[in-house]
This record gives C-alpha cells, structure tokens and sequence, in this order.
C-alpha cells in the first residue's frame, strides 16, 4: 500500500503525467489519513552499528549498577533460567509415546519452551553471565567501562546466576515437583552432558551461547516507543 501511494505521489508530481483532479484529491485524503507530514522511517529494527550501540550501552549499565544490584538481578536470572529449564523438562519428560516414535519431536519441545528463561531475563531487568560476556566487552571497546569494571560483572553474574540456579533446583525438589518421566529425563540430560568429551562440549557450548548472546542483541535491535 505505501508503494503504491508513493508511486502515485509520484506519477502526480510529474509535470509530463497529468492526473484527473479527483484522483489528485483521492490521494491527499489518503496521505492525510495516514499522518500526512514529510515521509518518516517505519522499520522496526535499527541497523547494525545502531544495534551494536544498544548493545554496548546495555553492557555500560549493566555494568556500572551496584554490585549488590548486580548480584540481585543475576540471582533473579539464575532462577528465571530454572523456571525454562522446569517448564521444558516437565512436559518433554513426561510425553513417553512422543519420545518412543518420534524423539526429534520430543526435543522440540524442550527447545521451544526453554527460551522462556531468557523472555523472562530480558524483560524484567535480570543479568546473565552469557549476555554480559558479549555486552559488556562491546561497552569496554567502546570506552563506556573499564576493565575492573568488566570483571566485577563476569565475577558476580556468574556467581549470581550459579545462585538463582542451584537455588530453584532444590526449592523444586523440595517441593518434589520433579517427579516420574522428568526426573528421568533430568537426570539423563544430567548424566549425557558430564560424560561428554571436554572438546565438543565445549564447542557445543560456544554455539550454544552464541545464539543466547544473539537473542540479546536483537532485543537492542528493536525500536521500543
């Protein structure tokens, strides 16, 4: 629709067409519909430097919060990653005719309800390890922090985040919550992961917190009026 009107603004400012007036008028009430005024951007999304600025100003502060604050919200993170992680095991685990005739589908489900966790971080203030390994260097190459600084956030999200985690876990077993086909599937999910070779596991987590580090910045990329 904007094409169209646009190509008809067009075709009506040049002085070789001529336009009967009733399509001219047409046109103006159309344009005033929409706001009138001088053309304006409408994309939803920044450019990349644009985005990559976002990102560098969330790492800043982030960064310079209290480390008490900062310790808050990576505990809060910690938990919101527990609250993915039970969601996602809770149903995968306990769909057995799912994972005997089709496992694929079965991890698809765990992948598209455990995202949840990083909705809830970035939406409600929280810190994550991950997202601050990415934003807050961005924040140091740009001379928004400095390097004690840098640490200071690596050091408390981590240990925040190890907090939030280990916190949820027990306060779900606690309430036996974790019980039947996701216990099962908890404890092999568990027991796969520390059995694996050191090298692929960890390139299976640097791919894997790429795409985290992705989310975060697509977030900044977003026009929020």
């Amino acid at each position: 629709m904007v094409v169209a009107l646009a190509a008809i603004a067009l075709a009506a400012s040049s002085p070789d067409r001529a336009v009967n007036p009733p399509r001219a008028a047409a046109l103006r009430r159309s344009l005033q519909l929409r706001g009138g005024g001088p053309v304006q951007s409408v994309a939803s999304v920044k450019t990349p430097p644009e985005a990559y600025r976002s990102l560098a100003e969330k790492g800043a502060a982030n960064a310079k919060l209290d480390p008490l604050k900062i310790l808050h919200q990576s505990i809060m993170g910690g938990c919101y990653v527990g609250f993915g992680g039970l969601l996602s095991t809770m149903v995968a685990g306990n769909v057995p005719g799912i994972a005997a005739s089709n496992p694929g589908l079965q991890k698809l489900l765990f992948a598209a309800l455990f995202p949840m966790n990083l909705l809830l971080i970035l939406n409600t203030g929280g810190q994550l390890f991950t997202g601050n390994a990415a934003a807050v260097p961005a924040a140091l190459y740009e001379g928004l922090v400095t390097f004690p600084l840098l640490v200071q956030s690596w050091l408390l999200s981590f240990v925040g985040n190890l907090i939030g985690c280990a916190g949820f876990a027990l306060a779900a077993n606690y309430c036996g919550i974790v019980t039947g086909g996701a216990a099962e599937l908890a404890a092999s999910t568990a027991v796969k992961k520390c059995g694996a070779a050191f090298g692929p596991t960890l390139v299976k987590a640097v791919l894997c917190n790429w795409l985290v580090c992705l989310a975060v910045w697509l977030l900044g990329a977003g026009h929020h009026k």
